[in-house]
């Protein structure tokens, strides 16, 4: 009788198995497709950006920044520039963070009337005349990429992201077919995300 137990449950697990197996492979959906973009071909300016923003001496304060302001100089060493949290160059390291970002410390890159823009805005400059068309497209993908990188990590709005011109009537750059530029390509990122 005992053999008869034991191969009645030897045979109830094969049978057991047996099933489970079979509606494993029934439930089987198809594998993932390959992502339509691989990781290699990521950019590396979004990876450097990632780093250059997180790349503090404190601790970055998040809640604060909730503006995007974008203005331009024509050196990196010039006053403005260096009032602004990041600089955007046509060198090939492109974006740095100036002293202001590495503090977390209030910008000084607009004087717009009607509010402290420089409290709660982060202020990126390119370096270039707009007059002379000096901004090439792969700073201009740089200066794209950086406020992207810096909307999705501070969650800033794409109608809180300004040209300077744009806050301040007394400014006449960027002007003309950059303004125009630059509107396209931030109406696709707000859509893109």
């Amino acid at each position: 009788m005992l053999e008869s137990r034991t191969v009645r449950t030897l045979t109830s697990l094969f049978a057991a198995m047996i099933v489970g197996a079979v509606a494993l492979m029934w439930m089987e959906t198809a594998p993932i497709d390959e992502m339509p973009i691989s990781l290699t071909s990521l950019s590396d300016s979004v990876l450097s950006n990632e780093a250059i923003v997180y790349h503090t001496l404190v601790p970055v304060d998040s809640p604060k920044w909730i503006n995007i302001v974008v203005t331009n100089a024509s050196s990196p060493d010039d006053q403005a520039a260096q009032a602004c949290h990041f600089i955007v160059s046509p060198k090939e390291d492109a974006v740095s963070a100036t002293k202001l970002w590495k503090n977390q410390a209030n910008g000084r890159h607009t004087f717009a009337p009607g509010g402290n823009w420089n409290a709660n805005s982060i202020g990126v400059c390119f370096i270039g005349d707009l007059n002379d068309k000096t901004l090439s497209a792969t700073q201009f993908e740089e200066l794209m990429t950086l406020i992207k990188t810096l909307q999705h990590n501070f969650d800033v709005r794409p109608e809180r992201v300004y040209l300077d011109s744009e806050l301040d009537n007394r400014i006449t750059k960027p002007s003309g077919q950059f303004i125009r530029t630059f509107a396209r390509k931030l109406l696709q990122l707000s859509t893109a995300s």
